[in-house]
């Protein structure tokens, strides 16, 4: 079940219809003046309008500009220092919206190879490369800044997550194509770059999480691929 997402004020409303390759969101007040917004409207069809329309962060990684300081390599060890920086955010920001941090840091890594200063081409920032419309839907005033990243890329990954019952693989198209491209495909979008990324997030998923078995008690038998 999706969970509507409440805005205290609305910056404004996108005409038109929903964009399938965007993530859309939709309104309606009821008959005592409150606003309701969420990306899965259900009932009062004839009175949920077209809020926003944002757009996917499609990151195509070989894209993306590396920031000064930057080695610029692809290659980044889960054990290496620059993967740890942010563990702090992290941790915080996976219990905050109840993700499995292993899956937070899958997307951190495939997104930005956790550089924060990472900018694509199409104009997505930080560490989970956030398009300049969603960081302001998300209320990160400062994209650049990685905790405000982190907590904002994980809200928009838990508001994905109720729309797909937890479904990790349609999570993680619909951060890169969009939640409407998922919906329109009924699954994974057949977009290369779309299809490479949810390999990758789940490869490094599979990967952090046996370096988290390993790394204290008792060995289990396997990560989940759902998120609750």
């Amino acid at each position: 079940m999706a969970v509507a997402a409440l805005l205290a004020s609305p910056a404004s409303v996108d005409a038109g219809k929903p964009n399938p390759n965007s993530n859309n969101y939709f309104k309606y007040t009821d008959e005592d003046g409150v606003l309701h917004i969420t990306n899965r409207p259900r009932g009062k069809n004839g009175d949920w309008k077209l809020y926003k329309s944002i757009a996917a962060n499609r990151t195509n990684l070989a894209e993306i500009s590396r920031g000064p300081g930057s080695a610029g390599s692809t290659n980044l060890a889960l054990d290496s220092e620059k993967a740890h920086r942010y563990d702090a955010y992290i941790r915080g920001a996976a219990r905050r919206y109840q993700l499995p941090e292993s899956f937070v840091r899958a997307v951190i890594h495939t997104e930005s190879r956790y550089n924060p200063n990472a900018v694509s081409r199409a104009g997505a920032m930080g560490l989970m490369q956030l398009m300049p419309g969603t960081a302001k839907f998300l209320g990160v005033p400062q994209p650049f800044d990685p905790r405000q990243n982190i907590y904002g890329g994980c809200k928009l990954l838990r508001l994905l997550a109720n729309r797909f019952n937890g479904d990790m693989v349609l999570v993680a198209a619909g951060y890169n194509a969009g939640a409407g491209a998922v919906v329109k495909y009924d699954g994974v979008p057949p977009y290369v770059e779309t299809r490479a990324y949810v390999k990758g997030v789940l490869r490094r998923y599979y990967a952090y999480e046996r370096q988290a078995q390993l790394g204290g008690g008792e060995l289990r038998r396997g990560p989940a691929r759902n998120i609750l």
